[in-house]
């Protein structure tokens, strides 16, 4: 850990969060590739409707109607976001449990409650932002392919190009959002370990 001595503080920054969270993430890709997996299907299926809802409103514009993405099936979303958080507090869980060791050496070498859990979030939202991002691009394909060969997709391109960059980064910072809030009971449990007992615990 890339700490320093600055006035008689231990200081671990954000730089360093960083590059650490990203170094997990690639020591410990496939536990990752489950949280991301979670936030991306999550976060696809509300792309989708999303994106449907605006295909169909042009549609029904310009040929008269009243079609539109039934109500239920936004609870269906919420449902699923649910699940999103559930599985990747699970997983964030599981990966603490396997690095008491870890933590322990960290805080025996002098790392803080506050530089374990930053670490931990910043690790979080590493994951969210990949996952929001992948989430989205399925969520394009998916209501352009459900759109298109369902009432034509002369609709998808009469779309403001503004209406999915928008939602792009609403999806980013709300997978943002539900990674933060899943990770941080796991983060906290992680952050109030005490050193000693981490390095005696065996996995």
């Amino acid at each position: 850990m890339n700490s320093k001595e600055e006035r008689g503080r231990i200081t671990f920054s954000l730089a360093d969060a960083l590059r650490l969270g990203y170094d997990n993430v690639k020591r410990r890709f496939n536990r990752a590739v489950l949280s991301i997996a979670a936030i991306t299907l999550g976060i696809a299926f509300f792309s989708t409707l999303s994106l449907m809802d605006n295909f169909f409103q042009l549609y029904s514009q310009a040929e008269g109607g009243s079609l539109r993405v039934e109500s239920y099936q936004y609870g269906l979303v919420l449902v699923s976001l649910a699940v999103c958080i559930v599985s990747i507090t699970n997983s964030m869980l599981i990966a603490v449990y396997e690095r008491y060791r870890e933590i322990g050496t960290m805080k025996c070498l002098g790392a803080l409650d506050q530089h374990v859990l930053k670490l931990f979030l910043v690790e979080s939202v590493i994951l969210a932002f990949l996952g929001g991002i992948l989430g989205f691009g399925i969520g394009l394909v998916a209501s352009i392919l459900a759109c298109g060969f369902s009432i034509g997709f002369y609709v998808v391109f009469e779309l403001s190009p503004a209406v999915p960059l928008v939602l792009l980064g609403k999806v980013v910072l709300l997978s943002i959002f539900l990674s933060t809030v899943a990770t941080m009971y796991p983060a906290y449990k992680a952050a109030k370990l005490d050193p000693v007992e981490a390095l005696r615990y065996e996995i």
